[in-house]
């Protein structure tokens, strides 16, 4: 019996335990919107790193599985994107910058929806973050405070005060529990202030309650509303039912007492009509006044409406206005009995005095500039309806004449009695000059005593003497034609610019003309209005142009002076890198001849000319001979392109030798130049037949502008493959074998190299050497340095926006700056490249390395113009090194406000509608528990029949 009992006892547990998944693990999955409060955890300063707080972000059971976080810094109404994960670690490029933090809900996880906080202004320590939301916390409160006591002040002038305030949570040094402990305080207290219309503020961002003081920085958003005469009510008096004269407009002042921007929405109240306040958002401390005014046609009764204005952040400012219609009487009056009436009727022992006017406007038609005479004339009639006797004066005005129809009966003056009236004839006056706005006046027409008057509204527009417009479209308006070194020879290719006359009138163009570009002929002269009628010309930099920057405006009129635009132009030439290098003429030296020893007569002079192939200035030194007298530069300060001169002559009195002499330029630039000079003097003898005896090998020309890059080789190097020579008969080509192998030449060097190559003269048969003649000659090769790849500002990209693609106000928007070279992966010294250094919407943002890509948001629709900056750089051999040389471009797009779409959270299951288990969250694994139960069970069983076969 006993250990049935037991056994039952292990059933039981056994049974228990398999319960424990719903009864313990079970947990319900989170779905629905989001809402509740987002925080930033983190000081807000340089080096720390924040993290996403949602624990009191509903719906409850939220993890990082079931949102996605973006950290973007705020520029203004653009959000630039700096992390998607959960942390973010501030960095030096934040600095001053606020931080948003958004999430948003997974909606195939079953949440829906986004909340997004923004935090105060990034500091450089953590010290300056903490005095910062101190100081911030300090200035809300005292905004709070100040609140309360203007809503009490206000209320005694029926002025009515909302406030809200927006809330950005970050940890700034203070527990959780006292925000907690702050924000139920807040909470208790809400309903405690007389007045005040609280609610809950959507900022936009994140939500927060009015009066919570938890936050490290607090937005308040509030405002007031005010009347004329202070007394919160727009009173517009009594008409009289049918009335088409509607009562003079009032206005009210609206001012953002809040720290926020407030965005107001449209308004259409039912009785009365009112100004909408839809353009830029009210800024704080800012006022703006709006009219209000009664609607036309209002049945007769009691009107008191409350005017409310509402903002986009929950902000409510509103008044009163009334108006009273009485019904119609039975003599017709339609409300315009008192039309024109400027004044009430004054009640004293002496009797009553007023005055009115019919009609109470006089609209004058539209009148040309210069007119000579007015045609149109309107009359005014004024009627005494006091019960004194008064007398008119003549009303006065600057823009319209005033006459009496009838002169006065008593002295000119016009005396009207009781019931009587008198009729004035009104005109514009001659000489009003034109104007776009219509000249209006209210013309009063008052007693000499000034106890009664009436006023007509009289107006009139005076038009241009022509109603014509001149105006021409430029396209395009800024031409930039790049950069080349100084000493081109061929230009940038000429670009078109199209004008087209969008005036209405034709006019007559002036050629252009412009100092540094060659500004191409107009295509036609005159144009007649329409986009189809345009004339062309081209503009192109001019040939020659000194290193310099060139730019300016070339300015587009017309003959009669009615148009005056412009053209921007630009175009950049670089001072090329010094080159040094001087040609000797003639090539082939200075040949002297043979004369007899002894000779008397000396060979006549020959001229030399050195000039400078370089683009640097040179100063040469006088050269000297050994053998030869050689005469005196004509210049020694040789600049670029420029030559001098000097005489090469054999001294007298030389002995039997063959003279082979160069003659060197020594120069500053320490450039190799020299002449080669040959003479010869043989022994006096009879013998006439002679021998051929070499006397002298003539060196060969120097080379020069060879491209970097050439191949060491003889053919390649331009070498020779003879040379002249020099024998008791005469000259002789001889063949030379050139040492290009044992020369200095480095063909991968991209320097400029000058250097000699050697070679070995063979002697013809038949010629001999009996002097022993060296063999041996150089010649001086120049090859010129590399120049570099010399990549074009206009491969400059942006990828990623479409100029033509449609952004709204939630897509987050990446592009790529492509810089022109910037996969050159094997630079080559002097090679150019242009770097991505910085991009801008509003603010500048730089760039530190690559990938050179960002992404951003704009949170308000417009068009919006992004501009990246890239610098130049040149490759010198081992690195790369900034130049003076920047470009710039852009890209403009366009953002449209995106649609507002709400939220709508998951449906409860009920136990009608669910067709399928239960969701809970937990990953226990239940098969275990089952087969636990089915174990127990079958354990019970047979128990039982074990029994039951017992007994």
């Amino acid at each position: 019996m006993r250990k049935n009992r037991v056994l039952a006892v292990i059933m039981a547990v056994l049974m228990m335990v398999t319960l424990l998944p719903s009864m313990v693990f079970a947990a319900a999955v989170p779905q629905g919107a989001l809402d509740g409060k987002l925080k930033v955890k983190g000081t807000i300063a340089v080096g720390v790193t924040l993290s996403a707080d949602y624990s009191k972000v509903k719906p409850e059971g939220i993890t990082d599985d079931y949102v996605s976080f973006s950290w973007s810094l705020k520029d203004g109404d653009v959000l630039t994107e700096v992390g998607t994960d959960k942390i973010y670690k501030v960095e030096e490029k934040d600095l001053g910058f606020p931080i948003v933090l958004k999430i948003t809900g997974k909606e195939e996880m079953g949440i829906s929806g986004e909340l997004t906080v923004t935090t105060q202004e990034v500091s450089a320590t953590e010290e300056d973050a903490k005095a910062l939301a101190q100081q911030k916390k300090t200035e809300t409160s005292t905004s709070e405070s100040g609140s309360d006591e203007t809503l009490e002040q206000d209320s005694q002038d029926s002025t009515i005060t909302i406030t809200g305030l927006g809330e950005t949570d970050t940890d700034s040094g203070n527990t959780e529990e006292t925000e907690d402990s702050t924000e139920d305080q807040a909470e208790d207290s809400s309903d405690t202030t007389a007045g005040s219309d609280e609610k809950t503020v959507e900022t936009g961002e994140t939500k927060a309650q009015n009066g919570d003081s938890a936050s490290t920085e607090e937005l308040t958003y509030s405002a007031v509303v005010s009347t004329e005469d202070g007394s919160g009510v727009l009173n517009f008096g009594t008409v009289t039912e049918g009335y088409t004269e509607i009562p003079e407009v009032q206005y009210v002042t609206i001012t953002n007492t809040g720290t926020a921007d407030l965005n107001f929405k449209e308004i259409s109240p039912e009785n009365f009509m009112a100004e909408d306040i839809n353009g830029q958002p009210l800024k704080s401390g800012e006022q703006i006044t709006v009219w209000v005014k009664p609607r036309e046609g209002l049945n007769a009764g009691e009107y008191k409406d409350l005017i409310t204005y509402q903002t986009e952040e929950g902000v409510d400012v509103f008044f009163e206005a009334d108006l009273t219609v009485e019904a119609q009487t039975d003599d017709g009056n339609n409300g315009n009995a008192d039309a024109g009436k400027a004044s009430e009727p004054s009640d004293s022992e002496e009797g009553q005095y007023e005055l009115t006017a019919d009609p109470a406007e006089i609209p004058f038609d539209d009148l040309t500039e210069g007119y000579t005479e007015v045609d149109q004339t309107r009359t005014v009639t004024i009627r005494n309806t006091g019960t004194e006797t008064v007398t008119l004066k003549q009303p006065q005005s600057d823009n319209f004449d005033i006459e009496p129809v009838s002169e006065g009966e008593n002295n000119g003056e016009i005396m009207l009695a009781q019931g009587d009236e008198q009729m004035f004839t009104v005109q514009p006056k001659l000489g009003l000059e034109a104007k776009d706005d219509p000249y209006e006046e209210d013309l009063v027409f008052a007693t000499s005593d000034n106890k009664a008057s009436a006023a007509v509204k009289a107006s009139v527009l005076v038009n241009g003497d022509s109603f014509t417009e001149n105006s021409v479209d430029i396209t395009p308006k800024d031409l930039n034609f790049g950069e080349l070194e100084q000493g081109y020879s061929n230009a940038p290719e000429a670009q078109t610019v199209t004008v087209t006359n969008t005036g209405t009138e034709a006019i007559r163009l002036v050629q252009p003309t412009a100092k540094n570009f060659e500004v191409g002929a107009l295509s036609a002269e005159v144009l007649n209005p329409g986009e189809d009628n345009q004339a062309t010309f081209t503009i192109q930099p001019k040939t020659g142009l000194s290193a310099g920057e060139y730019s300016g405006k070339i300015r587009i009129a017309d003959k009669d002076g009615n148009i005056d635009e412009n053209v921007s132009v630009s175009f950049t030439v670089t001072k090329p890198e010094p080159v040094y290098d001087l040609s000797v003429k003639p090539e082939e030296g200075l040949n002297f001849g043979t004369v007899n020893e002894g000779y008397k007569d000396l060979p006549e002079a020959q001229t030399v000319t050195v000039t400078n192939t370089g683009n640097t200035k040179i100063t040469l030194q006088q050269p000297t001979g050994k053998n030869y007298t050689v005469g005196a530069l004509s210049q020694t300060e040789l600049e670029a392109g420029k030559s001098a001169t000097f005489t090469v002559q054999p001294k007298k009195g030389l002995s039997k030798e063959e003279y082979l002499e160069d003659i060197v330029i020594s120069n500053s630039a320490d450039v190799s130049a020299y002449i080669t000079a040959y003479f010869s003097v043989r022994k006096n003898t009879d013998n006439s037949e002679k021998e051929n005896d070499l006397t002298g090998i003539r060196k060969p020309s120097s080379i020069t502008d060879l491209p970097n890059g050439t191949e060491k080789t003889q053919k390649a190097l331009k070498l020779p493959e003879t040379v002249t020579i020099t024998t008791t008969k005469g000259e002789q080509k001889a063949s030379v074998k050139w040492d290009v192998k044992g020369c200095s030449y480095d063909p991968s060097s991209v320097d400029r190299q000058t250097f000699n190559v050697k070679g070995t003269v063979t002697l013809p048969d038949g010629v001999k050497n009996p002097d022993k003649i060296s063999t041996v000659i150089a010649v001086s090769i120049t090859v010129n340095a590399y120049k570099g790849s010399g990549v074009k500002e206009s491969d400059n990209k942006i990828t990623g926006i479409d100029p033509n693609g449609k952004y709204d106000t939630n897509t987050k928007i990446t592009f790529t700056a492509v810089g022109a070279g910037m996969d050159n992966s094997n630079p080559v010294k002097g090679d150019t490249r242009f770097q991505p250094r910085s991009w801008q919407i509003t603010e500048k943002r730089d760039w530190d390395s690559e990938p050179y890509t960002a992404t951003f948001r704009v949170s308000k629709p417009g068009e919006y113009t992004l501009k990246v900056n890239f610098v130049q750089q040149r490759y010198d051999g081992s690195r790369w090194t900034d130049t003076d040389v920047q470009s710039e471009s852009k890209v403009t797009f366009t953002v449209s406000q995106a649609e507002i779409l709400t939220a709508t959270p998951s449906p409860a299951v009920t136990q009608s509608s669910q067709k399928s288990a239960v969701q809970t969250g937990d990953s226990t694994p239940i098969m275990t528990f089952v087969i636990i139960l089915i174990a127990a069970v079958v354990c019970i069983g047979g128990i039982l029949i074990y029994r039951r076969k017992k007994k």
